[in-house]
């Protein structure tokens, strides 16, 4: 199963696993894969099942997404992909880490208080 890593921001070390749903990102607590930081849109990215790969889809993103560098809007990944938001790198990985915490296992768990945190600004 592949995975997401950030790689540098606030959450570094933070480790999702990405399966066959389609998971959203941004810095509202209601997405699955929440980055804490102020330059990431609330609803900044989808990310979703592409083939035996996965494919990142630009939403509401008022700083756009890097992918590698480049500016896109959709891009099919590659493994070692590094996906710029804001200030936040995440990289991509087709094989997952098996022994790493699962971010969005405790995503399901955790407290919508704990999730709010720092990310009310607009």
């Amino acid at each position: 199963m592949a995975c997401l890593e950030i790689t540098k921001g606030e959450q570094v070390g933070k480790y999702f696993q990405l399966g066959n749903r389609t998971l959203a990102g941004g810095r509202d607590p209601a997405r699955e894969i929440q980055i804490i930081d102020t330059t990431v849109s609330r609803k900044h990215f989808i990310i979703r099942k592409a083939g035996d790969r996965h494919a990142i889809y630009e939403t509401k993103a008022k700083n756009g997404i890097l992918v590698n560098g480049q500016r896109c809007t959709d891009k099919v990944l590659e493994d070692g992909d590094e996906i710029q938001v804001g200030g936040t790198v995440l990289v991509y990985h087709v094989a997952d880490q098996p022994d790493r915490t699962n971010a969005l296992e405790q995503y399901r768990k955790g407290d919508r208080e704990l999730r709010e945190d720092r990310t009310m600004t607009s």
